[in-house]
């Protein structure tokens, strides 16, 4: 049974709870949730960007330590804040999706990882236990063809009769393979993370009745270009969930659980009139923010390697195409050698690779 306290300005520390804590952090456009159990053993689900500084997010409640620390995928905006994650806290335990990425983001998270000296976790299916509190891990399909967000470490959090679902960025294919091979933990939630943030190729139906969940919880930056959460999605969540908060809007989102499955909800701001008519998603080849813009035609070749799936040698790469003929779209990165339609989808999908005029 969910309970909607009233909004506050702030969030209040504290290093010890009487229930689980599920603490949804406003990180723009990203993700970060800290798991907070009974007993004060932590765990963090993504570090959101590099910008939301979730370390210090983090110190701000109260945090000193952290058990476990669990990056979904490998995209910038789950695992930019993780080095510093990392270096600060010197969590026990790392559990990643084990698929490689060709990101300076990536690499600067093995190398704190190695640092920290932190144990590393194989995404296989397994439970793991903070105190009274189970963590169960819903495994990557392991498929790199189906790129990064397919092959998200999802988490079913269970305490007594209050379950939450955290699916990293799984979409379609990700949640057919989840409910073929793992269907067991997809049944009814108290709380389910929407999944790549209300992108409308997040959520399926299909996987929406099976955990007809009371609460969704959208993490999504205000006026992000994406446009999540996407109407569809939204109207995914009208049909088969009681309520919906999203980050854009509330802030930073509190839950509360006792073990009999009720459960009391905290929201940072106080939610704005709704629109009179959503705004339409941005088209799929928007340029990025000017801030965000990593121009293909004149980036040096340090800034391309903040692309997803673009390292050193293909930032070089990159700069011999352009060369020979400028890029007209980011879809004429199928030039450069490795660059295919599935990595095509995902730098798209990050966002950072622009061609301005």
């Amino acid at each position: 049974m969910l309970r909607l306290l009233a909004a506050i300005v702030g969030l209040a520390a504290a290093t010890l709870v009487a229930a689980l804590e599920l603490i949804v952090l406003d990180v723009g456009q990203g993700t970060a949730v800290l798991v907070r159990a009974p007993d004060g053993r932590t765990a963090l689900i993504d570090a959101g960007p590099a910008s939301a500084d979730v370390a210090a997010r983090l110190r701000g409640l109260g945090v000193d330590r952290l058990d476990l620390v669990v990056a979904s995928h490998a995209h910038a905006d789950h695992i930019g804040g993780m080095p510093d994650v990392l270096r600060t806290f010197r969590p026990t335990w790392l559990l990643d999706n084990d698929l490689p990425h060709d990101t300076r983001t990536y690499e600067r998270t093995l190398e704190a990882a190695l640092e920290a000296d932190v144990g590393l976790l194989a995404p296989e299916r397994r439970t793991i236990t903070l105190g009274d509190v189970e963590l169960h891990v819903l495994p990557p399909p392991g498929v790199a063809a189906w790129g990064q967000n397919d092959n998200s470490v999802g988490v079913r959090v269970e305490y007594g009769a209050f379950s939450a679902v955290l699916p990293g960025d799984a979409e379609p294919d990700q949640w057919a393979w989840w409910l073929d091979r793992h269907g067991d933990l997809l049944g009814s939630v108290s709380v389910h993370l929407a999944a790549h943030h209300g992108s409308r190729n997040g959520d399926t139906a299909e996987a929406l009745a099976r955990l007809t969940p009371e609460l969704v919880v959208v993490s999504a930056g205000r006026e992000n270009r994406y446009g999540h959460p996407h109407p569809e999605a939204l109207a995914r969540y009208d049909r088969f969930a009681g309520s919906v908060l999203r980050t854009d809007r509330h802030g930073t989102v509190t839950i509360q659980a006792e073990r009999d499955g009720s459960f009391e909800v905290t929201v940072e701001r106080t939610p704005p009139a709704p629109d009179p008519s959503p705004e339409p998603a941005a088209p799929a080849d928007a340029e990025p923010a000017p801030d965000r813009c990593v121009d293909l035609n004149r980036a040096p070749p340090e800034r391309l390697t903040e692309i997803v799936h673009v390292g050193t040698d293909r930032a070089h790469a990159i700069v011999a195409a352009r060369e020979r003929a400028p890029f007209a779209a980011v879809d004429d990165l199928t030039r450069v050698s490795g660059i295919a339609a599935g990595r095509l989808a995902d730098i798209r999908d990050e966002g950072l690779a622009c061609v301005r005029p």
